[in-house]
């Protein structure tokens, strides 16, 4: 099944989920981790349009490796210090910039994701993360954050700014 696929099926329930809960009913973010890495896995999703607005690569957590490894497939864990990604819906909150230029801080709302914040895990750009798909090849690794490259973080970033109470839905 593709991706705009398997996210226009995740939409539909998450958009429920958004008008009982009162998050964004206008935009969503999805990240679909059961993908090669350096496919595209991300999506900007419109409810409104009911289709994406754009899709790219996302690099994952790499666990203990160090954060410049390459890694096609996802391992997960919403552990300390795992460095590794964590399943699960979660808040994008406020916006700030930081190391890595613009970022969005993460509040988990799933048992699976409850400790992002704690875990310092932001959705956030990176110069070593590629715009566009670079399959046989992984993007790099993380620290358990999502992290797109920093063109596409600006469309991200443009898209959300003024939003409120968006959903990033990461799942496999």
């Amino acid at each position: 099944m593709s991706l705009r696929s398997r996210v226009a099926e995740r939409a539909n329930e998450l958009l429920a989920f958004c008008r009982k809960e009162g998050y964004n009913t206008r935009i969503a973010l999805f990240v679909d981790l059961s993908r090669h890495s350096g496919r595209s896995r991300f999506v900007a999703w419109s409810f409104e349009e009911q289709k994406a607005i754009f899709c790219c690569p996302v690099s994952h957590g790499s666990g203990s490796q160090k954060s410049h490894q390459r890694s096609a497939y996802a391992r997960l864990s919403n552990l300390d210090g795992s460095h590794l990604s964590s399943l699960g819906r979660a808040l994008v909150a406020e916006r700030y910039e930081g190391r890595y230029g613009v970022a969005y801080r993460l509040d988990g709302l799933d048992d699976t994701n409850s400790n992002l914040r704690s875990r310092f895990v932001v959705l956030h750009g990176w110069e070593h993360t590629s715009s566009f798909p670079i399959f046989p090849l992984a993007t790099v690794g993380s620290f358990g954050c999502p992290v797109l490259s920093r063109k596409m973080m600006a469309k991200v970033d443009s898209l959300i700014r003024d939003e409120s109470k968006v959903i990033l839905d990461i799942f496999v």
